[in-house]
């Protein structure tokens, strides 16, 4: 039966079965080669009172090195074929984990650490490969060695054999105490590690808000605090394994002893040969290494079982979004036409006591340009969200895209035929070209020259050093807030989508590229369905219906005439900010 801490690693090993096979038929082969040396001295020395003949010893001399080529041959091979597919799970798990991240939704990893999830792909990963590869090796090797030479000694002298072994019970008594603790130590360590990573990746990627409030000496003095919790951790296990090793070696060597005082008194006895009693002493002395390889591979298997638990934590998380049940006229070959459609919808985060989002019913034609606004907090961005289904928690009403309910369309085509900009776009660390490329890699030239015109990067490419092929640095580093903005906004024109929401994706522009840019998307995407969140109200006026929002709920509604005739919120907003600006003006 096989223990429930191992099956997590079957499926990966599985694939691999032939290699370790071989590698395992290398293994018992060296085992074993190796297990012939004493016996081979043994009849040699027994064979040196009768004046051998020279052949006798050329013939000893043969099997001594054939013996030396055999175990050359089968470490080759337990090497290859052990330690290989140990990499390659390793890179399986690795593949397999990567791929699950990419498909758990955005909420998962409000609720983690990037750096605790950083630590779990590679120094938990880690661990797991030193299990799979070194610890089975271990296991599988001491189990031989341990059971032949044991058999050979009984063969040798079974009365000597049985004294030797009396302290050897020990050992197994530590082994049961130790293991269940080993394991608890280990856990703390490696989630430490994690805490530590997160840490780590915390200040390396908020460094310039560390450099702006000169807290450098305070985030040092925090991670001395947490490696030096670490070493106590690591400690733990170290005082465990410097009573478990020491103990080994000295049962053995008690073991040696009874085999040398006993051992002697046959042989002057004649009890036995002194062949017989120097292969008896070898084979007690190779079961020094499996003895003391017990506790490494304690220590393997307890790290590579609570890695493996650590990793299957995340393997055991599926996302809340989802694709449901293909509705009726839904099919895999859909596409975003438009037309957007909110019934009587309301939206909770999970967790959250209050909806963000009550009652919203608006219909939204294919082509219009629509502008959410309202206070902050309002639910705009949420709304924005809704679309792409960027979240999901407790919801009451229905979207409908193009007649559709959002849940019956598959998630790959709605997201294709939705191009979202947020206010705080994310860039990667590659080319201006290939991140405005990121959706749509197969866009042709022409497009591509259109999407740059119509986002307002012509000017600033001419000031980047290598144009549309410099590298932009870890998160966009090297542009300025406007420009990654404009480069997120290119990147989502190029996807031709049918849908396209900008979150208040022009905060970091001047009103002048602000307004030029909308001017040129209005008029180069008039089938294109547009929703804009902002609080710049000046951007209301080029929409053809705008939304006021306050707290989750629709209080007004109309064109950007109709509302400012109203004197209601919004009307409100346009003197506040017009005011504002005046004020600015003035202070100029």
């Amino acid at each position: 039966m096989i223990p429930e801490k191992i099956k997590p690693f079957l499926p990966f090993m599985a694939k691999y079965k032939r290699e370790m096979a071989v590698g395992m038929a290398a293994l018992l082969i060296t085992d074993i080669t190796a297990l012939v040396i004493p016996w081979l001295l043994k009849e040699f020395i027994d064979l040196l009172p009768d004046d051998p003949s020279r052949s006798h010893l050329l013939k000893y001399a043969g099997l001594l090195f054939l013996t030396s080529a055999v175990l050359a041959i089968g470490r080759y091979g337990w090497r290859k074929y052990m330690f290989g597919p140990s990499r390659k799970v390793e890179f399986d798990i690795l593949n397999k984990l990567f791929a699950h991240f990419l498909i758990l939704d955005k909420y998962y990893f409000h609720r983690q650490k990037i750096g605790d999830l950083i630590s779990r792909a590679t120094n938990d990963l880690r661990s797991v490969r030193d299990f799979v590869g070194l610890g089975l090796l271990i296991l599988v090797d001491s189990t031989v060695v341990i059971i032949g030479c044991v058999c050979l000694m009984v063969w040798i002298n079974p009365g000597l054999t049985l004294a030797v072994m009396i302290p050897l019970p020990l050992v197994s008594i530590l082994f049961f105490n130790f293991v269940k603790e080993i394991s608890k130590r280990h856990r703390a360590v490696q989630e430490h590690l994690a805490k530590m990573t997160a840490r780590v990746q915390e200040n390396i990627a908020g460094i310039r808000v560390l450099h702006a409030f000169v807290q450098e000496e305070n985030e040092k003095n925090k991670f001395d605090v947490l490696n030096q919790e670490y070493i106590r951790k690591n400690l733990r296990i170290t005082k465990l394994f410097g009573i478990f090793t020491p103990s080994l070696i000295f049962t053995l060597g008690v073991a040696a002893v009874l085999s040398i005082w006993l051992g002697a008194k046959a042989v002057i006895a004649e009890e036995m040969t002194l062949g017989a009693f120097v292969a008896f002493n070898g084979y007690l002395m190779m079961l020094s290494w499996p003895m003391m390889g017990i506790g490494y591979v304690i220590n393997l298997t307890q790290k590579g079982q609570s890695a493996m638990g650590r990793i299957q934590e995340i393997f055991s998380s599926y996302p809340d979004i989802k694709d449901g049940p293909a509705g009726e006229g839904v099919a895999d070959t859909f596409q975003v036409e438009g037309k957007v459609e909110f019934g009587n919808f309301s939206f909770s985060y999970p967790e959250a006591e209050t909806p963000a989002l009550k009652h919203i019913a608006l219909t939204i034609a294919k082509g219009q340009t629509v502008a959410i606004v309202g206070k902050i907090g309002s639910g705009k961005s949420t709304l924005a969200q809704m679309l792409p289904r960027l979240y999901e928690g407790s919801r009451e009403g229905e979207i409908l895209i193009d007649g559709k309910p959002i849940q019956n369309i598959p998630l790959l085509n709605l997201r294709k035929g939705i191009g979202y900009v947020d206010q705080e776009p994310f860039l990667f660390s590659m080319s201006i070209r290939a991140n405005i490329a990121f959706g749509n890699e197969g866009a042709t030239s022409e497009e591509f020259e259109r999407v740059v015109e119509d986002a307002g990067l012509e000017d600033d490419l001419g000031r980047f050093p290598d144009g549309l092929e410099t590298i932009v640095g870890e998160r966009g580093v090297s542009l300025s807030g406007g420009q990654k903005q404009r480069i997120a906004l290119a990147r989502a024109l190029l996807k031709r989508p049918g849908i396209l929401v900008l979150d208040d994706a022009f905060s970091s522009l001047d009103a002048e590229t602000e307004e030029f840019i909308l001017k040129k998307i209005c008029a180069r995407m008039k089938q294109v369905t547009t929703i804009i969140i902002t609080h710049r109200l000046s951007i209301a006026r080029q929409a053809d219906q705008v939304i006021v929002l306050n707290q989750g709920e629709i209080v007004e509604r109309g064109t950007h005439s109709e509302l400012f005739r109203k004197k209601g919120i919004y009307s409100t907003m346009i003197k506040s900010q017009s005011l504002a600006q005046q004020m600015e003006i003035t202070l100029q």
